[in-house]
């Protein structure tokens, strides 16, 4: 059975395969995109984290990420990932690597954790420390990947795309080849725990973003197609795999859908994990949210079956999981523009543009289908149903310079 397959069965039977679990709020760096604002809160103990760990392993869960705040401010946290190996998880960390010297390295690589994803900004020190605020950041992230990649350790540098690292994120995926780690792109930044859209206005331009998400799609550039010939998605459909085969627990036990679907469902320390995931009256209601919950706001849109909703942005912007976003709204045009532009780009041969060029100047000058759509929608030309309300994020007009 195909990976794809395996989950969507899993989604299907709601069997949480994979837990995203934040072991701490705490953390010495103070980037510029954190989503967390509240760190005050009591952590579970070792022991209610093994209690957790047991129960996993009766849900059928394979696949847990440990990450933060960063995981090792958790002085216990290597012992509670060799208690998630003990009970043969899969396991996975997002750490910025600082803590990690040859000690922690030779941990890591003795007890199997399976892939270790660092926060790598930029391929030189000012872009990276200019986002952690911490100088000499960049110098131990780098380090940390390659005590790791020595050991055997998979290694993956995430780099979300930011004003501060615009200029030199491009670079990262060749210095991640060069030195035998991986590459994770990422052109979006989400509002912060408490549904603050502000944080997201530390992201780029909407033609940077567009050129970011270009930047992921060179790596496979001959399977670039034209956007009608990407497949619809039915209506029928879940949108993502939150709260049926994935899930998200916090610092102090809390369960979520996922780390962006800020709906509780319960406390692991006052239930069982069992009895959330399969008796929740909070998760049965997250688990009815289909593609076809978002018509009545987004049918007749060119790009339904092919929009990436989001039941935790939708949430977070209106309380309701199953109304249109304009943040993702905005997020799914910007993607389908960044196809058209791809696709004119192979069709002509030409390489990818840098920020700010003439040639991504010349290129962003005849706008696409998408971005002319939602400029029509935004400017209230559309029917009614299609229109944009005035409201919390929209999408603005390529840039010109």
């Amino acid at each position: 059975m195909s990976a794809k397959l395996f989950i969507a069965e899993a989604i299907q039977m709601a069997l949480p395969v994979s837990i995203h679990w934040d072991l701490t709020w705490r953390c010495d760096h103070k980037c510029v995109h954190c989503y967390l604002t509240d760190r005050q809160q009591p952590e579970l103990s070792y022991e209610e984290a093994v209690r957790i760990l047991d129960e996993l392993v009766e849900a059928g869960t394979l696949t847990i990420l440990f990450s933060g705040g960063d995981p090792f401010l958790r002085p216990d946290a290597i012992e509670i990932m060799r208690a998630a190996r003990a009970r043969d998880f899969d396991v996975r960390i997002n750490t910025h690597g600082n803590f990690i010297d040859d000690k922690l390295a030779d941990l890591i690589a003795e007890i199997g954790i399976s892939k270790v994803s660092i926060s790598v900004y930029s391929d030189t020190p000012e872009p990276h420390d200019a986002v952690t605020l911490i100088p000499g950041s960049h110098a131990k992230s780098l380090a940390a990947a390659r005590r790791l990649i020595e050991r055997g350790v998979m290694v993956n540098f995430k780099t979300p795309v930011m004003v501060q690292n615009r200029d030199r994120y491009g670079y990262v995926g060749p210095l991640a080849e060069s030195m035998g780690a991986t590459w994770e792109l990422d052109a979006h930044i989400v509002p912060d725990d408490q549904s603050d859209f502000g944080l997201c206005a530390i992201g780029t331009d909407l033609s940077d973003r567009v050129l970011a998400m270009m930047h992921e799609m060179e790596r496979s550039r001959d399977q670039v197609v034209p956007v009608a010939a990407l497949k619809d998605a039915p209506s029928t459909e879940h949108t993502c795999s939150a709260a049926t085969a994935f899930g998200f627990i916090s610092p102090d036990g809390r369960l979520f859908p996922c780390i962006n679907w800020r709906d509780e469902i319960g406390s692991l320390r006052t239930h069982s994990f069992q009895s959330l995931w399969y008796e929740s009256e909070a998760i049965s209601r997250q688990r009815e949210i289909r593609r076809s919950s978002y018509l009545s706001d987004c049918d007749g849109c060119s790009f339904h079956g092919k929009c990436s909703y989001c039941p935790g942005i939708s949430h977070a912007e209106h309380g309701d999981p199953g109304r249109r976003s304009e943040y993702v709204c905005e997020r799914t045009h910007l993607t389908m523009a960044a196809v058209e532009y791809m696709h004119r780009l192979v069709s002509n041969g030409d390489p990818l543009p840098v920020p700010d060029s003439p040639q991504a100047m010349s290129l962003f000058s005849v706008p696409t289908f998408a971005e002319r759509q939602h400029a029509t929608r935004k400017a209230g030309m559309a029917r009614p149903a299609d229109r944009l309300p005035i409201g919390l994020v929209q999408i603005g007009e390529p840039r010109r310079r």
